[in-house]
């Protein structure tokens, strides 16, 4: 295989709880046996035998330079110019909270703002190649404003229904893209539930990242990235803000077919961080239970990890239990705390779902659960120019002066 060769290795969708099979032909988010999720199957044998990473390196810096792993026509792809994000080493933080190595993904540098693109663009290439008309998503704001993004791209309708609380700057993002927008009220489950209703209803695409399939074979190429940038030596730690679990589920994934392939011989370990206020994964984990017991009413300022009902949580617990991996809950001061961290020592402003990673990094390390000296990566996942209106209840006003020296000295 040459390094410009773009073959499609994808085989079937698989059940992740019973393991029947679904032809890819289908449009199903569900297993028609027992109701599970699935999952999209490759021939990795022929990816192992046919790619080479040399063939990677000599693409462009894109998500799209992994197209072997990835179950699309890449030809066809719907893409915004999603560029490899990049590793930054926290040199001042990591000195600040006690640890060696500190490093984040900035998974926020992409078109619309948010890692939620990496799933966007690859879930509406496929809605595009199945030649769907109608895109629907319920979503907290970040997911929405992605695929309202790329389905405008893509030429398609969309609609999203978001839960009432969610931000207006998310809103109007996603509007301008021309989305139609409906603010459900009630709870995030709420806007699950009326958006499925409404596929089901009237035959359109449904794009939401706790079921739909496609999300993960996006997602996954956080893991293929973090390979390739730490040189096939990935940190000991991955540390994962959790909603949904699509990022964490993706990484998970990268890893493991990167690993599968001979590519890396070990696999980091993946943290699961939620809010105190919304944290059925957390809990379930720390206490060692396999069910997930949902949160009716969340409570939180990390309204992209609101998310009281996620689908997705079974999966996540495994994810964590087979890579050795914690989980940790966080109060909303110290979301706070690490995001005035981020912004006022190392210059990056996050939305509060992104500082989540820090501020749980932190706390495991005070707790002794991570080694000072062991390499951990935070993913950052979304900017702070999401949530401005979060912030500015935590700023002062700026002071207007008059335009001479004599104000500017009386107000320094």
């Amino acid at each position: 295989m040459t390094g410009g060769c773009r073959q499609n290795y994808a085989v079937s969708l698989r059940c992740l709880n019973c393991d029947a099979v679904h032809d890819l032909r289908e449009t199903t988010y569900f297993c028609s046996k027992c109701g599970g999720l699935l999952d999209v199957m490759l021939d990795y044998e022929s990816i192992k035998n046919r790619v080479k990473i040399a063939d990677i390196l000599r693409r462009p810096k894109t998500m799209w330079r992994y197209a072997e792993f990835l179950p699309i026509d890449v030809s066809r792809k719907v893409s915004l110019g999603e560029t490899l994000t990049p590793i930054y080493k926290a040199k001042k933080l990591s000195e600040k909270i006690g640890i060696k190595n500190l490093f984040f993904k900035l998974d926020y540098m992409f078109p619309t703002g948010s890692f939620k693109d990496r799933g966007s663009a690859l879930m509406v290439s496929r809605a595009s190649e199945l030649r769907a008309a109608t895109l629907a998503i319920d979503s907290s704001g970040n997911a929405a404003t992605s695929v309202a993004a790329y389905a405008a791209k893509a030429g398609l309708e969309c609609y999203i229904f978001t839960p009432s609380y969610a931000s207006l700057g998310k809103i109007i993002q996603a509007m301008m893209n021309g989305a139609s927008v409906f603010r459900v009220k009630g709870t995030r489950k709420d806007s699950y539930d009326i958006a499925r209703e409404a596929c089901q209803k009237f035959g359109w695409y449904y794009c939401g990242f706790q079921t739909n399939p496609y999300v993960t074979e996006g997602m996954k190429t956080i893991g293929h990235e973090i390979c390739e940038q730490f040189n096939n030596d990935p940190p000991e730690w991955v540390v994962h803000p959790v909603g949904t679990g699509s990022g964490l589920l993706g990484c998970r994934k990268g890893f493991s077919e990167v690993a599968q392939i001979g590519w890396i011989s070990k696999i980091p370990r993946l943290v699961c961080i939620q809010p105190e206020g919304c944290a059925p994964i957390a809990k379930a984990y720390k206490k060692g239970r396999n069910e997930i017991r949902y949160v009716r009413k969340p409570k939180t300022i990390a309204e992209g990890l609101m998310i009281g009902y996620p689908l997705k949580g079974k999966l996540v617990l495994k994810a964590l239990r087979e890579t050795g991996g914690l989980s940790e809950t966080i109060k909303d001061q110290q979301i706070v705390e690490a995001a005035s961290w981020i912004a006022k020592i190392e210059g990056l402003f996050v939305e509060p779902s992104s500082a989540a990673s820090v501020a749980g990094t932190k706390k495991m390390l005070d707790e002794g659960l991570i080694d000072k000296n062991d390499r951990v990566l935070c993913m950052l996942t979304g900017s702070g120019l999401k949530t401005v209106e979060t912030y500015s209840k935590m700023v002062k006003k700026p002071k207007t002066i008059a335009p001479s020296m004599k104000a500017l000295r009386k107000n320094i």
